[in-house]
């Protein structure tokens, strides 16, 4: 009978062992995603700690720590008690669990694509504050978007959406959404293409120069969306949209390559025609991992980013 009973407490209470280590493994990989978002904001341990504590229980150590720039690694610890070994002098049973989580830049975008590619130089880690510039084609390029069944990656083959006046504005108010590009795809340029009026910027919901109304400043340049009648299918404001960033441009038609993505939310535009000037503002945004990514730039501002478990 005693052989029987201590049998059955150990099922049971391996049982329960396993139960609560499922439970800290959960709150490990919550703790290291929330804190693998947090990097550029900074606030890493209290972002991870806090998460840790909305899943956990009182009592539960937690240690975060960082590896390089992108990557946070999560340990939780904890006692769970037993119930039958008691009786054999065992009154706990130690679980823990690690997870580790990166965050990175998205490789593939698809939907609010810019019409207009932005060399590095003009984009300058997120500190300039212009989408496109007319009088400066070097820096500022009208750009051919694929098509939603184009799978090249690009718009220098497949089918495609011309950059022309007629199709540039229905793709800044997202009528006209663009396939899927990814990094190291090439596009197709046209740096002198005359450009509708400044009112297709102007008359996108809510209003020039109401960003507060669509995104919350969470410090750092990051952002988040605030919900509005006005977003898109995917839940995003119109006026913010994804901006290939390529090495260099042509000073006519050709092509360039993209190097990376980032977001850009259009303030006000003036002009139109060969005088078109549209400005804004960087802002960098979480997504959830939807394919393949990039590495994160530290301190970049702008960058489409998204944060996934790696261990």
């Amino acid at each position: 009978m005693v052989s029987l009973l201590g049998v059955s407490g150990l099922v049971l209470d391996l049982g329960n062992g396993y139960v609560q280590r499922r439970a800290v493994q959960n709150e490990a990989d919550a703790a290291a995603i929330a804190g693998a978002d947090a990097i550029p904001s900074g606030n890493v341990s209290s972002a991870a700690q806090q998460m840790a504590a909305k899943n956990g229980l009182a009592g539960d150590q937690v240690t975060v720590t960082m590896s390089g720039v992108d990557t946070v690694t999560v340990t939780v610890s904890r006692t769970a008690p037993t119930y039958f070994l008691k009786v054999f002098g065992r009154t706990s049973i130690p679980v823990s669990a690690t997870a580790v989580a990166r965050i990175e830049a998205l490789g593939v975008v698809n939907g609010h694509v810019s019409p207009y590619a932005v060399t590095e130089d003009a984009y300058a880690n997120g500190t300039g504050t212009t989408l496109f510039k007319e009088s400066q084609p070097g820096a500022y390029g009208t750009i051919d978007l694929p098509t939603t069944d184009n799978t090249t990656g690009g718009s220098c083959s497949g089918n495609t959406n011309k950059g022309t006046p007629s199709n540039i504005g229905p793709e800044l108010s997202d009528n006209l959404p663009a396939g899927t590009l990814v990094v190291g795809g090439c596009l197709s340029v046209k740096s002198g293409a005359s450009q509708p009026s400044a009112n297709i910027v102007n008359n996108i919901a809510p209003t020039n120069n109401a960003m507060n109304q669509d995104l919350q400043n969470l410090g750092n340049g990051q952002y988040q969306v605030i919900p509005q009648s006005w977003d898109d299918s995917n839940g995003l404001p119109p006026r913010l949209m994804y901006i290939p960033i390529v090495k260099t441009l042509p000073s006519g038609n050709g092509s360039t390559t993209i190097l990376r993505f980032a977001w850009f939310y259009m303030t006000s535009a003036t002009g139109g025609g060969s005088g078109l000037t549209i400005n804004g503002q960087w802002v960098t945004l979480q997504l959830p991992p939807t394919g393949d990514t990039t590495q994160y730039i530290a301190g970049a501002v702008g960058q489409v980013l998204t944060s996934e478990l790696v261990g």
